[in-house]
């Protein structure tokens, strides 16, 4: 919703990022072709290129776990999936993770936005924020929290884990990542 010249949280239009355009590529280049997830702002510019992206079928959903469902489904049919949502739906989608991907062995990449870490202030993200890389460990998952490493690097090695393990991965994207 644009309210003049301001655009408020929610709206997937207004500025570009970078290195948003530039991990999509990345994604593209390894082969992506199916992106579901739960919107959140922080993840507001990965979202808006999937929907911008006629080679990527992008179903929206609307539960964390449909988002898991979804991308198994697709995995089993063909696609690289990718699946997008934040920390906290990462606890309500972990058992779909643990008694789907993990023993079928689904390489999904998970983009996670990691709400409640260290230096954010928003109260209701702070318990879930301390427990988000206990979690993901607690599978014995690879998992990167992005700071500023080399995002070709980065993103390439992520892809080639997890083809290997032939499991999920997740990049965790604190506030601001973007910049």
């Amino acid at each position: 919703m644009d309210t003049g010249d301001k655009i408020t949280f929610n709206t997937l239009a207004g500025e570009r990022s970078g290195k948003a355009d530039h991990m999509h590529q990345l994604f593209i280049e390894f082969g992506v072709n199916f992106a579901s997830g739960v919107p959140c702002g922080v993840l507001r510019h990965i979202i808006k290129n999937f929907d911008d992206d006629a080679t990527v079928l992008h179903v929206p959903a609307n539960r964390e776990s449909e988002a898991v469902g979804l991308a198994a489904g697709a995995y089993l049919g063909g696609k690289t999936s990718i699946v997008y949502m934040q920390n906290s739906g990462l606890f309500a989608a972990s058992n779909d993770i643990a008694s789907l991907l993990v023993p079928y062995g689904i390489p999904i990449f998970f983009v996670v936005s990691h709400r409640g870490c260290e230096g954010e202030d928003a109260i209701q993200h702070l318990t879930t924020g301390r427990a988000t890389e206990a979690l993901i460990q607690s599978f014995d998952l690879p998992f990167t929290v992005f700071e500023e490493q080399n995002l070709e690097t980065l993103i390439g090695s992520m892809f080639e884990e997890m083809h290997k393990v032939t499991l999920p991965t997740f990049l965790l994207l604190k506030r601001g990542w973007h910049k």
